[in-house]
Protein backbone atom coordinates (compact mmCIF):
# COMPACT_ATOMS: atom_id res chain seq x y z
CA UNK A 1 0.00 0.00 0.00
CA UNK A 2 2.75 2.48 0.71
CA UNK A 3 4.23 1.84 -3.14
CA UNK A 4 0.71 2.82 -4.21
CA UNK A 5 0.00 5.90 -2.01
CA UNK A 6 3.83 7.27 -2.62
CA UNK A 7 3.46 6.19 -6.60
CA UNK A 8 0.69 8.19 -6.32
CA UNK A 9 2.12 11.35 -5.47
CA UNK A 10 4.04 11.45 -8.75
CA UNK A 11 1.17 11.08 -10.56
CA UNK A 12 -1.09 13.92 -8.65
CA UNK A 13 1.85 15.87 -10.25
CA UNK A 14 0.41 15.31 -13.69
CA UNK A 15 -2.49 18.02 -13.89
CA UNK A 16 0.23 20.25 -12.41
CA UNK A 17 3.03 19.74 -14.84
CA UNK A 18 0.51 19.37 -18.00
CA UNK A 19 -0.71 22.79 -17.37
CA UNK A 20 2.99 24.54 -16.45
CA UNK A 21 5.25 22.07 -18.99
CA UNK A 22 4.77 22.71 -22.84
CA UNK A 23 5.03 20.32 -24.91
CA UNK A 24 8.37 20.43 -25.71
CA UNK A 25 9.52 20.43 -21.94
CA UNK A 26 7.78 17.55 -21.35
CA UNK A 27 9.27 16.18 -24.25
CA UNK A 28 12.90 17.05 -23.20
CA UNK A 29 12.31 15.95 -19.43
CA UNK A 30 11.15 12.48 -20.76
CA UNK A 31 14.48 12.09 -22.85
CA UNK A 32 16.46 13.04 -20.09
CA UNK A 33 14.87 10.57 -17.80
CA UNK A 34 14.95 7.96 -20.02
CA UNK A 35 18.98 8.25 -20.73
CA UNK A 36 19.11 8.51 -16.85
CA UNK A 37 16.54 5.00 -16.80
CA UNK A 38 19.24 3.08 -18.85
CA UNK A 39 22.47 4.41 -17.49
CA UNK A 40 21.66 3.18 -14.17
CA UNK A 41 21.71 -0.11 -15.29
CA UNK A 42 25.25 -0.02 -15.75
CA UNK A 43 25.84 1.54 -12.37
CA UNK A 44 26.66 -1.28 -10.03
CA UNK A 45 24.66 -3.86 -12.45
CA UNK A 46 21.26 -3.97 -10.65
CA UNK A 47 23.41 -4.53 -7.47
CA UNK A 48 19.87 -4.97 -5.34
CA UNK A 49 19.03 -8.18 -7.25
CA UNK A 50 22.47 -9.88 -5.73
CA UNK A 51 21.10 -8.74 -2.41
CA UNK A 52 17.62 -10.01 -2.51
CA UNK A 53 18.14 -13.28 -4.28
CA UNK A 54 21.29 -14.31 -2.13
CA UNK A 55 19.97 -13.02 1.21
CA UNK A 56 17.91 -15.88 2.24
CA UNK A 57 20.49 -18.29 1.29
CA UNK A 58 23.58 -16.47 2.68
CA UNK A 59 22.30 -14.27 5.51
CA UNK A 60 22.83 -10.97 6.61
CA UNK A 61 26.26 -11.88 8.44
CA UNK A 62 27.78 -13.07 5.11
CA UNK A 63 25.94 -10.56 2.75
CA UNK A 64 28.14 -7.84 5.18
CA UNK A 65 30.73 -9.21 3.75
CA UNK A 66 29.51 -8.72 -0.16
CA UNK A 67 28.66 -5.54 0.36
CA UNK A 68 32.29 -3.69 0.26
CA UNK A 69 32.81 -5.67 -2.71
CA UNK A 70 29.09 -4.47 -4.41
CA UNK A 71 29.85 -0.29 -3.65
CA UNK A 72 33.33 -1.56 -5.06
CA UNK A 73 31.75 -2.70 -8.08
CA UNK A 74 29.56 0.55 -8.02
CA UNK A 75 32.04 2.97 -7.83
CA UNK A 76 33.98 1.71 -10.96
CA UNK A 77 31.02 1.14 -13.11
CA UNK A 78 29.63 4.43 -12.15
CA UNK A 79 33.01 6.27 -14.00
CA UNK A 80 32.82 3.95 -17.60
CA UNK A 81 29.14 5.06 -17.45
CA UNK A 82 29.80 8.92 -16.93
CA UNK A 83 32.45 8.61 -19.74
CA UNK A 84 30.42 6.52 -22.17
CA UNK A 85 27.73 9.51 -21.55
CA UNK A 86 30.33 12.20 -22.16
CA UNK A 87 31.69 11.06 -25.15
CA UNK A 88 28.08 9.88 -26.77
CA UNK A 89 26.64 13.61 -26.23
CA UNK A 90 25.94 14.21 -29.88
CA UNK A 91 24.04 10.97 -30.32
CA UNK A 92 21.72 11.40 -26.90
CA UNK A 93 20.84 14.97 -26.63
CA UNK A 94 19.57 17.17 -29.40
CA UNK A 95 21.44 19.85 -31.00
CA UNK A 96 19.23 22.21 -29.15
CA UNK A 97 19.99 21.37 -26.05
CA UNK A 98 22.70 23.69 -24.22
CA UNK A 99 25.22 22.57 -21.57
CA UNK A 100 25.00 19.12 -22.68
CA UNK A 101 28.09 18.71 -20.45
CA UNK A 102 26.67 19.36 -17.09
CA UNK A 103 23.13 17.96 -18.13
CA UNK A 104 25.19 14.67 -18.61
CA UNK A 105 27.42 14.80 -15.27
CA UNK A 106 23.40 15.01 -13.99
CA UNK A 107 22.40 12.55 -15.33
CA UNK A 108 25.14 9.79 -14.10
CA UNK A 109 24.43 11.56 -10.12
CA UNK A 110 20.26 10.30 -11.07
CA UNK A 111 21.51 7.32 -11.96
CA UNK A 112 24.07 6.66 -8.96
CA UNK A 113 21.02 8.26 -6.78
CA UNK A 114 18.77 5.74 -7.78
CA UNK A 115 21.18 2.36 -7.84
CA UNK A 116 21.84 3.38 -3.69
CA UNK A 117 17.89 3.69 -3.72
CA UNK A 118 17.24 0.61 -4.50
CA UNK A 119 19.66 -0.76 -2.61
CA UNK A 120 18.48 0.60 0.71
CA UNK A 121 14.66 -0.24 -0.59
CA UNK A 122 15.61 -4.25 -1.15
CA UNK A 123 17.08 -4.01 2.08
CA UNK A 124 13.96 -2.97 3.76
CA UNK A 125 12.51 -5.69 2.04
CA UNK A 126 14.88 -9.00 3.19
CA UNK A 127 13.87 -7.38 6.77
CA UNK A 128 10.32 -7.94 6.27
CA UNK A 129 10.25 -4.04 7.83
CA UNK A 130 7.30 -2.43 6.09
CA UNK A 131 7.21 0.65 8.23
CA UNK A 132 11.04 1.50 7.72
CA UNK A 133 10.00 0.64 3.60
CA UNK A 134 7.01 3.10 3.75
CA UNK A 135 9.00 6.03 5.58
CA UNK A 136 11.68 5.94 3.18
CA UNK A 137 9.39 6.04 0.19
CA UNK A 138 7.34 8.28 1.71
CA UNK A 139 10.30 10.36 2.50
CA UNK A 140 11.33 10.21 -1.19
CA UNK A 141 7.95 10.80 -2.95
CA UNK A 142 6.52 14.07 -0.62
CA UNK A 143 10.21 15.29 -1.33
CA UNK A 144 10.17 15.26 -4.45
CA UNK A 145 6.76 16.53 -4.95
CA UNK A 146 7.13 19.31 -2.86
CA UNK A 147 10.58 20.48 -4.45
CA UNK A 148 8.76 20.15 -7.90
CA UNK A 149 5.89 22.42 -7.49
CA UNK A 150 8.14 24.70 -5.70
CA UNK A 151 10.11 24.49 -8.80
CA UNK A 152 7.92 24.52 -11.49
CA UNK A 153 4.79 26.59 -10.19
CA UNK A 154 6.61 29.57 -7.86
CA UNK A 155 10.44 29.68 -9.52
CA UNK A 156 9.18 28.55 -13.33
CA UNK A 157 12.16 26.25 -13.81
CA UNK A 158 9.94 23.96 -16.20
CA UNK A 159 11.62 20.89 -16.80
CA UNK A 160 14.91 21.50 -14.66
CA UNK A 161 12.57 21.89 -11.84
CA UNK A 162 11.13 18.41 -11.98
CA UNK A 163 14.66 16.94 -12.66
CA UNK A 164 16.53 18.56 -10.49
CA UNK A 165 14.19 18.45 -7.44
CA UNK A 166 14.22 14.38 -7.70
CA UNK A 167 18.10 14.43 -8.41
CA UNK A 168 18.55 16.48 -4.96
CA UNK A 169 16.30 14.30 -3.02
CA UNK A 170 17.86 11.27 -4.46
CA UNK A 171 21.52 12.87 -3.07
CA UNK A 172 19.89 12.98 0.59
CA UNK A 173 19.24 9.00 0.21
CA UNK A 174 22.04 7.95 -0.75
CA UNK A 175 24.22 9.83 2.49
CA UNK A 176 21.66 7.92 4.34
CA UNK A 177 22.18 4.84 2.51
CA UNK A 178 25.93 4.61 3.86
CA UNK A 179 24.91 5.23 6.92
CA UNK A 180 22.29 3.09 7.72
CA UNK A 181 24.02 0.13 5.49
CA UNK A 182 27.51 1.03 8.30
CA UNK A 183 25.44 1.47 11.69
CA UNK A 184 23.25 -2.00 10.99
CA UNK A 185 26.27 -4.16 10.42
CA UNK A 186 25.40 -4.53 6.85
CA UNK A 187 29.05 -4.21 5.60
CA UNK A 188 32.17 -6.04 6.38
CA UNK A 189 35.12 -3.63 4.75
CA UNK A 190 37.73 -5.46 3.02
CA UNK A 191 38.88 -6.49 -0.75
CA UNK A 192 37.72 -10.30 -1.84
CA UNK A 193 38.18 -10.59 -5.83
CA UNK A 194 36.83 -13.61 -5.07
CA UNK A 195 33.42 -12.24 -4.21
CA UNK A 196 34.00 -9.45 -6.82
CA UNK A 197 34.39 -12.05 -9.31
CA UNK A 198 30.65 -13.75 -8.03
CA UNK A 199 28.93 -10.69 -7.69
CA UNK A 200 30.14 -9.47 -11.06
CA UNK A 201 29.85 -12.85 -13.41
CA UNK A 202 26.31 -12.86 -11.52
CA UNK A 203 25.05 -9.61 -12.24
CA UNK A 204 26.54 -8.75 -15.56
CA UNK A 205 24.90 -11.06 -17.57
CA UNK A 206 21.39 -10.13 -15.82
CA UNK A 207 22.11 -6.80 -16.68
CA UNK A 208 21.64 -7.41 -20.67
CA UNK A 209 18.38 -8.51 -19.23
CA UNK A 210 17.48 -5.33 -17.65
CA UNK A 211 18.87 -3.26 -20.17
CA UNK A 212 17.07 -5.17 -23.02
CA UNK A 213 13.83 -3.85 -20.70
CA UNK A 214 14.61 -0.70 -20.25
CA UNK A 215 15.58 -0.27 -24.07
CA UNK A 216 12.17 -1.59 -24.47
CA UNK A 217 10.54 1.23 -21.76
CA UNK A 218 12.74 4.06 -23.07
CA UNK A 219 14.48 3.64 -26.39
CA UNK A 220 11.16 4.85 -27.85
CA UNK A 221 11.11 8.32 -26.48
CA UNK A 222 14.36 8.88 -27.55
CA UNK A 223 13.57 7.95 -31.22
CA UNK A 224 10.73 9.95 -31.39
CA UNK A 225 12.53 13.43 -30.04
CA UNK A 226 15.13 12.65 -33.12
CA UNK A 227 12.68 11.33 -35.55
CA UNK A 228 9.53 13.13 -34.81
CA UNK A 229 9.71 16.32 -32.56
CA UNK A 230 9.96 16.62 -29.06
CA UNK A 231 6.62 17.50 -28.75
CA UNK A 232 5.84 14.39 -29.95
CA UNK A 233 7.93 13.05 -27.65
CA UNK A 234 5.82 14.74 -24.73
CA UNK A 235 2.27 13.82 -25.93
CA UNK A 236 4.03 10.41 -26.05
CA UNK A 237 5.84 10.77 -22.82
CA UNK A 238 2.03 12.00 -21.01
CA UNK A 239 0.47 8.95 -23.07
CA UNK A 240 3.13 6.11 -21.28
CA UNK A 241 2.95 7.94 -17.79
CA UNK A 242 -1.06 7.49 -17.52
CA UNK A 243 -0.28 3.55 -18.70
CA UNK A 244 2.38 3.38 -16.36
CA UNK A 245 -0.33 3.42 -13.43
CA UNK A 246 -1.05 0.10 -14.36
CA UNK A 247 2.78 -1.33 -13.95
CA UNK A 248 2.95 0.54 -10.37
CA UNK A 249 -0.12 -1.49 -8.95
CA UNK A 250 1.38 -4.59 -10.41
CA UNK A 251 5.15 -3.78 -9.12
CA UNK A 252 3.61 -3.19 -5.66
CA UNK A 253 2.21 -6.55 -5.62
CA UNK A 254 5.25 -8.20 -6.40
CA UNK A 255 7.39 -6.65 -4.27
CA UNK A 256 5.05 -7.26 -1.34
CA UNK A 257 5.24 -11.40 -2.43
CA UNK A 258 8.73 -11.72 -3.70
CA UNK A 259 10.27 -12.42 -0.56
CA UNK A 260 7.84 -15.33 -0.07
CA UNK A 261 8.16 -16.43 -3.40
CA UNK A 262 11.89 -16.77 -3.42
CA UNK A 263 11.38 -18.51 0.22
CA UNK A 264 9.06 -21.22 -1.71
CA UNK A 265 11.95 -21.73 -4.06
CA UNK A 266 14.80 -21.79 -1.58
CA UNK A 267 12.68 -25.42 0.18
CA UNK A 268 13.28 -27.05 -2.93
CA UNK A 269 10.06 -29.46 -1.99
CA UNK A 270 7.31 -30.07 -4.17
CA UNK A 271 4.99 -28.54 -1.79
CA UNK A 272 6.61 -25.28 -1.77
CA UNK A 273 7.38 -25.47 -5.72
CA UNK A 274 3.66 -25.63 -5.93
CA UNK A 275 3.10 -22.71 -3.58
CA UNK A 276 5.53 -20.55 -5.82
CA UNK A 277 3.80 -21.61 -8.91
CA UNK A 278 0.36 -20.63 -7.35
CA UNK A 279 1.35 -17.27 -6.27
CA UNK A 280 2.33 -16.94 -9.96
CA UNK A 281 -1.30 -17.63 -10.67
CA UNK A 282 -3.05 -15.27 -8.13
CA UNK A 283 -0.48 -12.39 -9.40
CA UNK A 284 -1.35 -13.01 -13.08
CA UNK A 285 -5.17 -12.83 -12.33
CA UNK A 286 -4.49 -9.86 -10.38
CA UNK A 287 -2.62 -7.76 -13.47
CA UNK A 288 -5.45 -8.99 -15.76
CA UNK A 289 -7.69 -7.61 -13.51
CA UNK A 290 -6.14 -4.57 -13.00
CA UNK A 291 -6.06 -3.47 -16.39
CA UNK A 292 -9.78 -4.17 -16.89
CA UNK A 293 -10.31 -1.88 -14.27
CA UNK A 294 -7.46 0.88 -15.32
CA UNK A 295 -9.09 0.61 -18.93
CA UNK A 296 -13.10 0.89 -17.58
CA UNK A 297 -12.03 4.11 -15.42
CA UNK A 298 -9.42 6.09 -17.84
CA UNK A 299 -11.56 8.39 -20.08
CA UNK A 300 -13.02 9.83 -16.69
CA UNK A 301 -8.94 10.06 -15.05
CA UNK A 302 -7.38 10.71 -18.51
CA UNK A 303 -9.83 14.16 -18.41
CA UNK A 304 -9.45 14.75 -15.22
CA UNK A 305 -5.42 14.60 -14.67
CA UNK A 306 -4.57 15.93 -17.98
CA UNK A 307 -4.65 19.51 -19.65
CA UNK A 308 -5.98 19.66 -22.58
CA UNK A 309 -3.16 20.60 -24.64
CA UNK A 310 -2.57 16.65 -24.48
CA UNK A 311 -5.50 14.99 -25.55
CA UNK A 312 -4.06 13.90 -28.55
CA UNK A 313 -2.10 11.24 -25.73
CA UNK A 314 -5.22 9.38 -24.67
CA UNK A 315 -5.88 7.03 -27.71
CA UNK A 316 -2.21 5.86 -27.17
CA UNK A 317 -3.02 4.58 -23.57
CA UNK A 318 -5.28 1.88 -23.48
CA UNK A 319 -2.66 -0.49 -26.35
CA UNK A 320 0.36 0.82 -23.50
CA UNK A 321 -1.38 -0.37 -20.65
CA UNK A 322 -1.87 -4.01 -22.63
CA UNK A 323 1.67 -4.18 -23.36
CA UNK A 324 2.76 -2.47 -19.99
CA UNK A 325 0.54 -5.31 -18.23
CA UNK A 326 2.47 -8.23 -20.59
CA UNK A 327 5.44 -6.81 -19.06
CA UNK A 328 4.13 -7.16 -15.95
CA UNK A 329 2.80 -10.86 -16.27
CA UNK A 330 6.63 -11.50 -17.78
CA UNK A 331 8.24 -10.08 -14.41
CA UNK A 332 6.78 -12.78 -12.25
CA UNK A 333 7.76 -15.73 -14.61
CA UNK A 334 11.20 -13.69 -14.75
CA UNK A 335 11.73 -14.97 -10.92
CA UNK A 336 12.15 -18.45 -12.21
CA UNK A 337 14.93 -17.75 -14.55
CA UNK A 338 16.62 -15.91 -12.07
CA UNK A 339 16.30 -18.07 -8.95
CA UNK A 340 17.42 -21.41 -11.20
CA UNK A 341 20.77 -19.26 -12.32
CA UNK A 342 18.84 -19.14 -16.36
CA UNK A 343 20.34 -15.21 -16.13
CA UNK A 344 21.89 -15.91 -19.35
CA UNK A 345 19.19 -17.16 -21.06
CA UNK A 346 16.98 -14.64 -19.60
CA UNK A 347 19.12 -12.18 -21.21
CA UNK A 348 18.91 -13.27 -24.50
CA UNK A 349 15.38 -13.58 -24.81
CA UNK A 350 15.12 -9.87 -23.26
CA UNK A 351 18.61 -8.79 -25.45
CA UNK A 352 16.64 -10.25 -28.43
CA UNK A 353 13.40 -8.70 -27.80
CA UNK A 354 15.32 -5.53 -27.54
CA UNK A 355 17.18 -5.56 -30.88
CA UNK A 356 13.76 -6.61 -32.62
CA UNK A 357 11.76 -3.59 -30.77
CA UNK A 358 14.70 -1.78 -32.07
CA UNK A 359 14.83 -2.46 -35.43
CA UNK A 360 10.49 -2.18 -35.27
CA UNK A 361 10.88 1.60 -33.64
CA UNK A 362 13.06 3.08 -36.37
CA UNK A 363 10.91 1.73 -39.10
CA UNK A 364 7.40 2.17 -37.50
CA UNK A 365 8.47 5.51 -36.02
CA UNK A 366 9.78 7.04 -38.77
CA UNK A 367 6.70 5.78 -41.19
CA UNK A 368 3.74 5.84 -38.22
CA UNK A 369 5.05 8.44 -36.01
CA UNK A 370 3.74 8.07 -32.17
CA UNK A 371 1.89 4.88 -33.69
CA UNK A 372 4.71 3.07 -34.60
CA UNK A 373 5.94 3.63 -31.61
CA UNK A 374 2.96 2.20 -29.51
CA UNK A 375 2.76 -0.59 -32.46
CA UNK A 376 6.57 -2.17 -31.82
CA UNK A 377 6.25 -2.02 -27.75
CA UNK A 378 2.64 -3.65 -27.68
CA UNK A 379 4.19 -6.92 -30.15
CA UNK A 380 7.51 -7.05 -28.45
CA UNK A 381 6.37 -7.59 -24.91
CA UNK A 382 3.81 -9.56 -26.06
CA UNK A 383 6.02 -12.07 -27.90
CA UNK A 384 8.51 -11.80 -25.14
CA UNK A 385 5.99 -12.70 -22.41
CA UNK A 386 4.54 -15.91 -24.71
CA UNK A 387 8.28 -17.16 -25.12
CA UNK A 388 9.40 -16.98 -21.44
CA UNK A 389 6.18 -19.09 -20.71
CA UNK A 390 6.31 -21.44 -23.22
CA UNK A 391 10.23 -22.49 -21.60
CA UNK A 392 9.37 -22.35 -18.33
CA UNK A 393 8.37 -25.71 -18.18
CA UNK A 394 12.19 -26.86 -18.76
CA UNK A 395 13.35 -24.73 -15.62
CA UNK A 396 11.05 -25.69 -13.08
CA UNK A 397 11.61 -29.99 -11.83
CA UNK A 398 9.30 -31.62 -9.39
CA UNK A 399 10.90 -33.81 -7.86
CA UNK A 400 9.52 -38.10 -7.65
CA UNK A 401 7.71 -39.61 -5.35
CA UNK A 402 11.54 -41.11 -3.96
CA UNK A 403 13.08 -37.59 -4.04
CA UNK A 404 14.54 -38.16 -7.25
Amino acid sequence: MSVLFNKGLSFALLPILTHYLSKEDYGILSLIMAIATISSIYVGFSPSTFIITRFSRYGKVKIAEYMSQVFIIIGLSYFVVLFTLLVSENILLPSSLENKNFILVTISFYALGSVLFNLIDTIFQTENNALKFAILQTIQSIGAVGLTLLSVVVLHANWQGKFYSELLILGGIAIYVFFYIKNNNYITISFDLKKIKEVFFFLFPLSFNVLGLYILGTLDRIFISNIVSLEAAGIYAVAISMAFMVNIVNDSILKAIRPYFNKYLEENTNDSKAKAIKITYLYSFICIFVLAVFLLLLPDIFHLMIDSKFNAALIYIPFLAIALSFEGLRKIISLFYIYYGKVKLLALFTVSAAIFNTILNYFLISSHGINGAVESIVVTFMILYFSMLLYIKNIIYFKGKNGE
